[in-house]
Order: C-alpha cells, then sequence, then structure tokens
C-alpha cells in the first residue's frame, strides 16, 4: 500500500476567509454578518481529509506538512463553498477539485472536482452549517473513492516496464 502527503490546502478567492458565503443572486457572493466559521475551510477540511483517507484503508500511511516523503501527494482546493438561496429550500454547494500526484515524477495520476449539495434544514447560517456538513461527509466519500481510483492507476502504471 503506498503512503499519501495531503498538500497545504487551498481555497478559492471569495472562499479563502473565515466568513461564510451565500447567494441570493446569480454571481454575486456576500457573506453573513454575525456568523462565521471558527476557522477557514480549508483548514477545517484537511483533519477531517486525514481521518477519513487513513480510516479507509487504501494507504499505508496519511502525511502532512511539506517535510514528509510518500508514494503519492494530494493536492486538494475548495472551489465552492456556499448557501444558494436561489433554491427553496436554500442549498449548501460544496466542490472540491483534487489531483493525485506522483510523489517520485511529479506526474498528476488523476485529477477530478467532486461535488455535493445538500438541502438546508432553515434557511439561516445554522441550517447552512448544518448541510455544510453533510456536503463534506459526501465529499470525503467521493474522495476515498477517488483515491482508491487513483492508486489502482499508479500501481498500473508503476508495475508496467
Amino acid at each position: 500500500m503506498p503512503t499519501v502527503l495531503i498538500s497545504a490546502r487551498r481555497a478559492a478567492a471569495g472562499y479563502d476567509s473565515r466568513q461564510m458565503t451565500y447567494v441570493r443572486q446569480d454571481y454575486r457572493l456576500q457573506y453573513f454578518a454575525d456568523s462565521q466559521w471558527v476557522d477557514t475551510p480549508a483548514r477545517m477540511f484537511a483533519p477531517l481529509m486525514v481521518t477519513h483517507l487513513a480510516a479507509a484503508g487504501a494507504f499505508q500511511a496519511v502525511y502532512t506538512g511539506a517535510s514528509a516523503a510518500a508514494d503519492l501527494r494530494l493536492d486538494t482546493e475548495i472551489v465552492v463553498l456556499k448557501q444558494d438561496f436561489l433554491t427553496t429550500p436554500s442549498r449548501v454547494r460544496f466542490v472540491l477539485r483534487a489531483h493525485l500526484i506522483d510523489g517520485v515524477s511529479r506526474r498528476v495520476i488523476a485529477a477530478r472536482d467532486i461535488e455535493a449539495t445538500v438541502a438546508s434544514a432553515s434557511e439561516d447560517p445554522y441550517g447552512g452549517v448544518v448541510a455544510a456538513n453533510g456536503a463534506v461527509g459526501k465529499v470525503l466519500s467521493q474522495l476515498s473513492e477517488f483515491c482508491a481510483e487513483g492508486i489502482e492507476a499508479w500501481q498500473k502504471r508503476s508495475s508496467t516496464p
């Protein structure tokens, strides 16, 4: 089983702060005035990703930090994390861009945008947080599948002369 290094997580512009985003109009991000995340979404997602991928059993070890050597590297970026009030009920949309990279050759083995949308139980920030937790869970499951498929492709590529 390979080891994986989860590199520093990023978030796209507009999603790289503690502010909770929502939309009421296409192409216009807004922020809740009295509600915010306890940390940036990328930082909060990191330990969940490590724990989930380690528990999935596809890797011998899951590391974070730039100094660790690993067979594979997983780069991720939060592309979208917003509560969308353009629908009723509102929905939280979470999109994660993932790249699985060979640790030696630095070649991209697999790349995918992973997405989940979950309806909010209430039309407020708390409902958005609960829906976001559901979306994160779905994305983590899809990320595990993505990594398993990537490992299989990497092993096939590594075994061919």
